[in-house]
């Protein structure tokens, strides 16, 4: 056979075999599990965890792996919700197809070991089963990777509870709650606790008590002018440091090292007064009561639906008492109150945004990009309240503000004293 003929037959033969295959249909992927019973749920939260922590991590191709290994030992209803997830071409479509995966296993009771997490900003929010520990978000990955509450409903928050008098922050890993205490004049604690509220022995950590910053222009950046070490007390319970005696008054700024060769999380705590564990859970918070919209007896799910009026202008001057009061607290440093005001102004213009064809065209679209703006703000503001970053609460508010004049200016709210 001379060369030219061995190369057509060989053509030829790879014809039939791609005709022939083509006449087949693809196994399914159920098909070619083998038939077996699913393994028991704690096996398959093992597997599922695999593919969260390598989403996290930003790794496709990992969790692409992870993803088939579990499909292969779960039940047949996951088992087709993890089919289609594995037909995602890239990260950004599986984490997508993540969402009903997870779902469908977060509603389930979780063996010790294992905790629900919650994101309010991905995709209207989205929940994830990972190991007990800090936040470890599978849909945003590096870009926000403790974007998130541990073990925690859809919308709940977690419990500021302050077991010393002073005011409790969340920790960005989304495990921590650290508390500042202001005891006495001239002294200055940190208390930790974890997911749980039980105690954390600090004696590891290290920071720094900041009394006094200027900000940088050249360099965007806020520099440290006084601070004081944070040392922790001999049996762990603390971090203390000796801050200038101001009487009554202090502000700290809270720099503190969870662990070596990680950098230091920020916590900016005000004190009116002296920290006291007796007092009045509200005042120690520096708490603010809103009215009719949040009265103690009904569900924090509630409380963040405030009562919308029929009225476009009526919606819009209630978004200005929003800002108003979120300006109150943001002054006197409440950050953890923050999130009510911010949830119910974004409910507020959500309401509003529905009534924009009754404005003319250019109005309308200032609305709705403000509305867009602000909503945005509103779970910036949630989060970074809960995180006690002065700065980030700022940068966030500076956003909800200027969407709220635009609103107010559309709709000819009158500026609030």
């Amino acid at each position: 056979m001379n060369r030219h003929l061995a190369t057509l037959s060989g053509v030829f033969l790879v014809m039939l075999v791609a005709s022939a295959c083509a006449t087949r249909t693809a196994p399914s992927l159920a098909s070619s599990m083998p038939a077996a019973d699913p393994a028991d749920f704690e096996m398959q939260l093992n597997e599922y965890v695999e593919v969260q922590e390598a989403l996290a991590a930003d790794d496709f191709d990992e969790a692409r792996a992870q993803l088939e290994e579990f499909a292969r030992i779960t039940d047949s209803a996951t088992q087709a919700l993890a089919a289609r997830a594995l037909e995602a071409p890239d990260i950004a479509t599986l984490r997508v197809e993540f969402k009903p995966l997870s779902e469908s296993l977060v509603a389930q009771d979780l063996p010790q070991g294992f905790a629900r997490a919650y994101c309010p900003m991905y995709d209207n929010g989205a929940s994830w089963v990972q190991r007990d520990g800090p936040v470890r978000n599978p849909y945003y990955g590096s870009t926000m990777l403790t974007c998130g509450v541990v073990d925690a409903a859809a919308g709940a928050h977690m419990d500021h509870t302050a077991q010393h008098g002073g005011t409790v922050f969340m920790a960005p890993d989304g495990f921590h709650h650290i508390e500042g205490v202001y005891p006495e004049p001239g002294v200055f604690r940190i208390y930790a606790t974890d997911n749980y509220r039980a105690e954390v022995d600090v004696t590891g950590w290290t920071g720094r008590a900041v009394t006094e910053e200027d900000y940088d222009e050249t360099t965007d950046e806020f520099v440290e002018v006084a601070a004081i070490d944070l040392r922790s007390n001999p049996d762990g319970a603390y971090l203390e440091a000796r801050v200038p005696d101001y009487g009554g008054t202090a502000e700290v700024i809270a720099k503190v090292v969870f662990q070596d060769g990680f950098p230091a999380e920020r916590f900016d705590f005000i004190f009116a007064s002296v920290s006291s564990v007796d007092a009045d859970a509200s005042e120690a918070s520096g708490g603010v009561s809103f009215g009719g919209d949040a009265p103690d007896a009904v569900t924090l799910a509630q409380r963040i639906l405030p009562d919308v009026p029929d009225s476009a202008n009526e919606i819009a001057a209630e978004i200005a008492v929003r800002d108003k009061q979120i300006q109150d607290l943001i002054g006197r440093g409440a950050f953890t109150e923050i999130f009510i005001p911010a949830l119910q102004a974004k409910e507020l213009a959500l309401a509003l945004q529905q009534r924009g064809s009754e404005l003319p065209m250019t109005a309308s679209n200032q609305v709705r990009i403000a509305v867009r703006h602000l909503v945005r703000a509103a779970y910036l503001l949630d989060w970074y309240g809960d995180l006690g970053n002065k700065n980030d609460v700022d940068d966030a508010y500076g956003v909800f503000g200027a969407s709220v004049s635009q609103i107010a200016a559309v709709y000819d709210v009158p500026a609030l004293p």
